[in-house]
């Protein structure tokens, strides 16, 4: 079960620590709902390195929405949007991504969470979105 963290709007967008609670999540949404969200060009975005901030973000949406029972998605979001995530090889990647994103060593997102002190729970979401 997710939960739905606070969060703030900021002149470089919308974050908190919930797997919708951030613009790059948000903007993974309305793809979604457009009908203009493409799996494979994302993975091909965001490369096989280290994941950038954004990125990260849209992954753990990305992960969330595979756990989500079809009453429980986002306004607009249907579970035949979400075709593409429900394979072994999408959900792997996923699974592969979301725990680079949470890797204290090496990732973006994770320094930009550690001193605000909410650290804790953006990693239980993470976690929770592990497909």
């Amino acid at each position: 079960m997710f939960t739905f963290g606070s969060y703030t709007t900021c002149s470089v967008g919308t974050w908190g620590t919930g797997p919708f609670d951030n613009h790059a999540a948000r903007d993974v949404l309305d793809s979604l709902r457009d009908g203009s969200f493409d799996l494979r060009h994302f993975q091909r975005s965001c490369g096989t390195g280290v994941l950038d901030s954004d990125e990260a973000e849209a992954v753990i949406a990305l992960g969330a929405l595979t756990k989500l029972p079809a009453d429980g998605l986002p306004d607009g979001v249907a579970p035949r949007d979400l075709t593409s995530l429900y394979t072994p090889q999408s959900k792997a990647w996923l699974r592969r991504r979301i725990n680079q994103a949470m890797c204290s060593e090496s990732s973006s997102v994770y320094a930009l969470w550690e001193p605000t002190g909410e650290l804790n729970q953006w990693l239980h979401t993470a976690q929770a979105a592990l497909p």
